[in-house]
């Protein structure tokens, strides 16, 4: 297998921590893409043009990160990532999806940091910090209940991860957004699950060396 991914300093990729967690390390040649370069060919094999793309032996190709980490979690016999049934997979696939969400929000606000200041948008700032601050305030609820390794912890760390990288320059170029934010400020219980299960040593070995 291919993955076609953008390595990026300091930023727990969570394909990656799949990857490390199913022990599929040597089965799958990673690829730094930078899906915006003139002369990708990454819209050649997925149409939509971004990455995580998990091309497979057969030629088939897998995208968007939920699909793919679905994928290789049936590839491995340790405990699953991604419960099979019952309400418990539900709770997992929505605290999943609210990762997500969390890394797209802090992404809109990256985007409206390109424009000039004058130029941006501050209700949609203003909404979107919301939007962080609640899910940072609903992750501090539910890591409470985490127990076993599941996808929605993998995506958390990820997230978080991308939001402690990407804070400062947020704060800077964009009007209204402190850049000194500390999430972990008034979140212990999310603070703390996130140094002990974000120092597991399959957040910690990059497939490719950073750029």
């Amino acid at each position: 297998m291919k993955l076609l991914y953008t390595p990026i300093d300091c930023y727990v990729h969570t394909v990656e921590a799949v990857i490390s967690y199913a022990g599929l390390r040597h089965q799958v040649e990673p690829v730094a893409t930078k899906p915006f370069d003139q002369d990708t060919g990454l819209p050649a094999i997925n149409p939509v043009g971004k990455v995580p793309t998990l091309i497979l032996d057969d030629g088939e190709y897998l995208a968007g990160g939920p699909v793919i980490y679905e994928y290789l979690d049936s590839l491995h016999d340790r405990s699953r990532l991604y419960p099979r049934q019952g309400r418990h997979r539900y709770t997992v696939l929505r605290q999943a999806w609210m990762a997500d969400a969390l890394f797209d929000q802090f992404v809109l606000l990256i985007i409206e940091g390109w424009l000039y200041p004058d130029r941006q948008r501050q209700d949609h700032v203003v909404r979107c910090w919301a939007k962080v601050t609640g899910i940072l305030d609903q992750m501090e609820r539910d890591a409470g209940s985490y127990e076993d390794p599941d996808i929605a912890q993998f995506r958390g760390v990820g997230a978080l991860s991308f939001v402690e990288l990407k804070m400062r320059q947020v704060g800077e170029q964009v009007n209204g957004i402190d850049p000194a934010y500390d999430w972990r400020q008034g979140r212990p219980t999310l603070s703390g699950w996130y140094e002990t299960f974000g120092s597991d040593p399959v957040f910690q070995t990059p497939l490719l060396p950073w750029d």
